[in-house]
C-alpha cells in the first residue's frame, strides 16, 4: 500500500533540478496532504480497518523517526565507509593459491600432456613425483610466488587493492576424493599482514567453490561433464562462514566475492537464492556492511539483466542488504564475436560498459589489455599506441564502477599476451603510475563524501511521501560511488517506507 503513495506521486525523473527542488519544497503540504489521501484510500480499497490504518501511519513515522537517528550516528564518522571500495584501483594475485596456467605457468611446465587445471596438476605431479615431493613443490610455489616484497610493489605503483583468488581446499581441505591439497589458511593470513602493513586493501575471493560453480578451470577443475548440480552450495557457505569469522575486524579486509564465474547454466533463481543466503552469512558472521563490501558474481554483462531483475523482485536484494556489489569480468579478447571485432569496435564497447556500471553497484572484479591480435594493426608503435587508448578508455569506464576495479593479473606467463601483466604493461607504458593513482586518490574519495552529504541533506530535508522518488533518483539514476552509498539506501528506504519491498 505504501507503494501506491509513491506511484500516484508521479514520475521519477533522472535529475533535479535546482528549480525542482524549489517547487517540490513549496508544496510539500501539498504533497503531504495528496499522500495521506492515497494511502487513506489504498486502505479502505484493502479493507483495512481505522485503527490498523492508525498503527500504519505510526509505524512509518517510527521508521522515519528511527532512520533519521541511525544517520546522525553513522555521519559522525565516515571516513571508513567512504575510503573503500569507492576508489578501489588494485590487482588480481590469481595463479598463486588457485593455479591457473598462465600466471602458474612456471609450475604447469614442468609436467607435460595437456595439463590445465590444478585438479589435474595435482594428479600429474603426484604420479611422476610421489605425494611427498608433490606437497614440497607445491609449497614451494605458495611460499615464493607472492612475497612482501610484491605487496610493497603493487602499493609504489599507486594502486590501493589486491584481490586474493583462492579455493575452498585453501581454507577447508580438500573435500573426500578432491585432488587439491590443503588447507593451508596461513598464506591469507600472511597476505593480509602484509597488506595492514603497506596499507592496501583486500578482497577475498572464493575463486573454486566446492564442486565448481563451473566446468571451467578457474574454479580449479576442468570438466565437461560438470552440471550445477555439482555445486555444493552448503559446502560454500561454510567456506565463507570461517573466511568471514576468521577475519571479521580485520582493518586490510574491505570486500569478499561469494564465488567467482558462475556458469550461465545455473538457473538465475538459484543463483539468486544462494547469493541471497551467502551475504546472510557472512553479516551474520561479524562483517558488518560499514565495513565489508560482498561482491555478488555475474560475469559477463549478458546475464545482468536477468540476475538483477530476480535479485530485486525476489529478494528485494539491494534494499535487505547493504553495501553488495554485482562482479562484472570485462574481457575482449574470448569468444569468435570478439576476435572479429577491429579495434574502433573495442573502444565502442568500453563505452557501453560505461553505461552498464552507471546503472547497478558493481565491481569490475577483473580486466587487462589483452586484445585479438588483428585489433592492434602491424609493427609495435601501432601496437603501442592502441594498447595505451585502449587502456585509458578501460580506466574512464570503469571510473563509474560504485567499487572500483582490478586488473588481471600482477604476473603473467611470457609466453602470453603481455596485456595480461600489468608488470609489463607499466613496463611498456601500457599502463601509468599516475594513472593507478589518480584512480584511488583521496580527492575522489573527498567528493564522494561531498555528494553523499548533499543527497542525504536533501532526503532528509524532503516530506516523507517524496522521499521515495528522491531516493529512486539516488539510487537508479545517479548512484554514489562510495562504500557510505549502501548505508544512504538502507536508511532512506527506511525513510521512504519501503523496506522489503522492490522497485
Amino acid at each position: 500500500h505504501l507503494k501506491a503513495i509513491f506511484a500516484r506521486c508521479g514520475p521519477t525523473q533522472p535529475s533535479q533540478t535546482q528549480d525542482d527542488q524549489t517547487n517540490a519544497s513549496s508544496s510539500s503540504d501539498d504533497t503531504l496532504v495528496h499522500a495521506r489521501g492515497v494511502l487513506d484510500l489504498a486502505l479502505v480499497q484493502a479493507g483495512v480497518d481505522t485503527v490498523v490504518a492508525a498503527e500504519i501511519l505510526a509505524r512509518v513515522r517510527a521508521m522515519a523517526l528511527s532512520a533519521s537517528a541511525y544517520w546522525r550516528e553513522v555521519s559522525v564518522d565516515l571516513s571508513k565507509a567512504a575510503s573503500s571500495p569507492s576508489a578501489l584501483a588494485g590487482v588480481n594475485l590469481g595463479g598463486w593459491l588457485l593455479l591457473e596456467a598462465g600466471p602458474s605457468s612456471a609450475l604447469f611446465d614442468r609436467f607435460e600432456g595437456g595439463v590445465r587445471c590444478e585438479w589435474k596438476l595435482m594428479q600429474k605431479m603426484r604420479e611422476e613425483l610421489g605425494a611427498e615431493k608433490a606437497a614440497e613443490a607445491l609449497r614451494e610455489h605458495r611460499e615464493t610466488f607472492i612475497t612482501e616484497e610484491d605487496i610493497r610493489r603493487i602499493r609504489s605503483l599507486g594502486l590501493n587493492a589486491v584481490r586474493v583468488p583462492f579455493g575452498y581446499w585453501v581454507v577447508m581441505g580438500p573435500a573426500n576424493e578432491d585432488e587439491f591439497m590443503g588447507p593451508c589458511i596461513e598464506y591469507l593470513d600472511r597476505v593480509l599482514h602484509w597488506c595492514k602493513i603497506h596499507g592496501l586493501q583486500v578482497l577475498l575471493d572464493l575463486h573454486g567453490a566446492p564442486g565448481g560453480e563451473s566446468g571451467e578451470k578457474p574454479c580449479g577443475r576442468e570438466r565437461r561433464d560438470w552440471s550445477w548440480q555439482d555445486w555444493r552450495f552448503d559446502e560454500s557457505l561454510a567456506a565463507l562462514r570461517t573466511i568471514a569469522t576468521r577475519y571479521k575486524g580485520h582493518e586490510a579486509v574491505t570486500g569478499i566475492a561469494v564465488c567467482n564465474e558462475p556458469s550461465e547454466t545455473v538457473p538465475a533463481s538459484v543463483l539468486c537464492q544462494f547469493y541471497d543466503r551467502a551475504v546472510q552469512t557472512i553479516r551474520d558472521a561479524g562483517m558488518p556492511p560499514d565495513e565489508v563490501s560482498i561482491m555478488l558474481p555475474i560475469y559477463r554483462t549478458e546475464r545482468l539483466d536477468e540476475i538483477w531483475r530476480l535479485w530485486n523482485q525476489s529478494y528485494d536484494g539491494f534494499a535487505r542488504h547493504a553495501n553488495v556489489a554485482f562482479d562484472l569480468h570485462l574481457y575482449h579478447c574470448f569468444g569468435p564475436w570478439w576476435q572479429r571485432q577491429g579495434f574502433g569496435s573495442h573502444l565502442r564497447m568500453t563505452k557501453r560498459h560505461r553505461k552498464i556500471l552507471r546503472r547497478v553497484p558493481a565491481v569490475v572484479g577483473e580486466w587487462s589489455l589483452a586484445l585479438p591480435p588483428q585489433a592492434c594493426g602491424d609493427g609495435d608503435v601501432e601496437e603501442d599506441e592502441a594498447q595505451r587508448a585502449f587502456a585509458k578508455a578501460q580506466l574512464e569506464a570503469y571510473a563509474q564502477a560504485s567499487h572500483g576495479w582490478f586488473f588481471w593479473n600482477w604476473r603473467d606467463s611470457p609466453n602470453q599476451h603481455p596485456g595480461w601483466d600489468v608488470q609489463t604493461c607499466v613496463e611498456r607504458q601500457w599502463l601509468t603510475k599516475s594513472q593507478f593513482t589518480d584512480a584511488s586518490s583521496s580527492r575522489k574519495r573527498s567528493s564522494c563524501r561531498a555528494r553523499l552529504v548533499s543527497k542525504v541533506d536533501s532526503l532528509l530535508a524532503a516530506p516523507l511521501a517524496m522521499r521515495g522518488i528522491l531516493w529512486v533518483d539516488v539510487w537508479v539514476h545517479r548512484p554514489i560511488p562510495c562504500k557510505a552509498f549502501e548505508l544512504v539506501l538502507r536508511a532512506t528506504a527506511t525513510m521512504s517506507g519501503m523496506v522489503g519491498m522492490s522497485w
